[in-house]
């Protein structure tokens, strides 16, 4: 730790013990990219130097006609049908990952949902990503201390966690009648800064498929196979450093890196006990490190970022999420939730090399 004042300055490391998915919102599509075949790994174009490339060599027919057909391989249409030799593609290649058995061309190739990155082209997380789980863990540890009751929800999909009870403690700002104003000038947050994490290397990032697995460890109805769309991932394995900036000015010692570090193992201790116990694993799922571990990013699912359960006690928050999860998703089967005790009833799986992982487990250390 690195003292400055009022300022208290960590190393925070995520090591990654699942594939972790943090989306740009952006995907390509199968035509978008090239899977080689011959070494197992997919590379994305420099789309200026690709069509620079194509006008060049007199392609840009070809290439259109290749867009218009049926076909779906473009690294097979460019090599096959056009001749290009892979050092050539490599010049007009921004990066690549390895594949693994998330894609399959001889049957079809998937969309590629992919990973955050910087003007750079270069993988990271935001800061913000962290900070997020860390306002999750810390919420839920306050509202597990909260000794009040009577607490509820509106049944309505637009209800939402009323968090502003526990995190704005500043009292910067009043309404007119007094009472505290309900906006980040008041969150206690305002003392927690998280940086971008430094760049990720493309040797750790992977493609990993999705599946949806019910509680029996069986995969819900056409799912077996995986979802057809992949994601690009930070692989098993991987660290991920950050700086944290705890500015106790702000603070006063409500939050320290001791109560992170508490939080995040009764975060862990609360979905293991309330939502994981009531899984089996699938047949080929890895066992993860039975440490305090935060769950974070795409596919992490509901539970990981709803604190309905802990607001509302175990059995009125199973009901108030069925209830949820009956209106949002009409044909999957979430009437019957309540009656076989939990909700959501699937568990989100990445696959990497035939092995199952639960999207996004990480642990976290700060020293």
């Amino acid at each position: 730790m690195i003292q400055q004042d009022h300022l208290q300055i960590f190393d925070l490391t995520l090591n990654v013990w699942a594939p972790l998915f943090v989306g740009n919102g952006s995907s390509y599509t199968k035509k978008e990219y090239m899977y080689n075949t011959r070494n197992g790994k997919v590379s994305f174009l420099d789309e200026q130097k690709f069509f620079s490339f194509l006008v060049e060599h007199d392609l840009v027919d070809k290439y259109g006609q290749f867009m218009l057909s049926e076909q779906s391989n473009l690294w097979a249409f460019l090599t096959k049908d056009c001749g290009i030799s892979d050092a050539e593609l490599k010049t007009l290649t921004r990066y690549q990952i390895e594949v693994g058995d998330a894609l399959d061309a001889e049957h079809s190739l998937k969309e590629i949902h992919a990973f955050q990155r910087d003007a750079q082209g270069h993988a990271y997380i935001p800061g913000s990503s962290i900070k997020g789980a860390l306002r999750t863990a810390w919420l839920l540890s306050a509202v597990l201390a909260d000794r009040s009751t009577g607490h509820s929800l509106a049944q309505n999909r637009r209800a939402t966690f009323p968090e502003e009870k526990y995190v704005n403690q500043l009292h910067l700002r009043t309404l007119k009648d007094e009472s505290i104003a309900s906006d980040a000038v008041n969150s206690i947050f305002r003392g927690i800064q998280v940086s971008d994490s430094a760049p990720i290397p493309d040797a750790q990032m992977v493609l990993v498929g999705k599946f949806d697995a019910l509680v029996n460890g069986s995969f819900a109805k056409g799912s077996n196979r995986g979802i057809p769309m992949c994601r690009e991932c930070a692989a098993s394995g991987t660290k991920v450093r950050f700086k944290l900036t705890l500015d106790q000015s702000v603070l006063k010692g409500r939050i320290t890196k001791e109560s992170l570090l508490e939080a995040i193992q009764q975060f862990d201790t609360y979905y293991e006990q309330t939502y994981s116990r009531h899984f089996t694993p699938p047949s080929g799922a890895v066992n993860l490190p039975q440490q305090p571990h935060l769950i974070l990013g795409g596919g992490s699912g509901f539970f990981a970022k709803s604190l309905a359960y802990p607001y509302l006690g175990e059995e009125e928050g199973l009901r108030w999420t069925a209830e949820q999860m009956k209106q949002m998703f009409h044909n999957h089967k979430h009437e019957r939730d309540a009656e076989n005790g939990i909700s959501p009833h699937t568990m989100k799986y990445a696959r990497f090399r035939g092995r199952l992982y639960p999207y996004g487990y990480c642990g976290v250390s700060i020293l």
